[in-house]
């Protein structure tokens, strides 16, 4: 397996690490209820909180056998791409964008690079899911060229359980 680029260019975007002055939009967008209703975030009740997922954050996408990169658009942080699971021929990603940035493509454009880059590493199959209800996490996986699966879990997430609907790729 390759070793993944420090940062990744779009026609748009950069995935970069997470840079200090990134915090405070993190912060932000960790706590934006209409994000944590959908991407699985521990509640952030302090600042001590905020910064220890931060801080997470900021090492996991310096550590390049991690697949974790922070997402800016002309220097501003947007959101994130992260590995949830991985093994020698298969990794899951999550992913997440600012409200104040969505509708825009970028979540499209993210998966887009992941997905090559996660390839070009070696990696044969790219996974990810979504809350059924998160019907736009859908379309996006769907924009990026990733294929419903038949596999469906369930999930327990604030006090309800979600069916998550799950997608992949494969390498050719």
């Amino acid at each position: 397996m390759l070793i993944r680029k420090t940062c990744l260019e779009t026609p748009r975007l950069t995935l970069r690490p997470f840079l200090e002055s990134d915090y405070e939009m993190a912060l932000e967008l960790f706590r934006d209820p209409s994000v944590y209703a959908t991407y699985m975030l521990p509640d952030l009740r302090t600042e001590e909180e905020g910064r220890k997922l931060f801080n997470y954050f900021q090492k996991a996408s310096n550590d390049l056998n991690a697949f974790v990169y922070a997402v800016s658009f002309k220097n501003t942080f947007v959101g994130f791409i992260n590995h949830v699971t991985k093994d020698e021929e298969s990794i899951e990603v999550g992913y997440c964008i600012h409200p104040e940035y969505q509708n825009r493509g970028f979540a499209t454009e993210t998966l887009k690079a992941a997905i090559e880059e996660l390839f070009r590493i070696g990696y044969k199959v790219v996974k990810a899911g979504h809350f059924k209800e998160n019907i736009a996490s859908g379309k996006v996986m769907r924009k990026a060229g990733m294929k419903k699966t038949d596999r469906v879990e369930k999930i327990a997430y604030r006090g309800r359980e979600h069916e998550v609907v799950c997608y992949e790729m494969t390498k050719e």
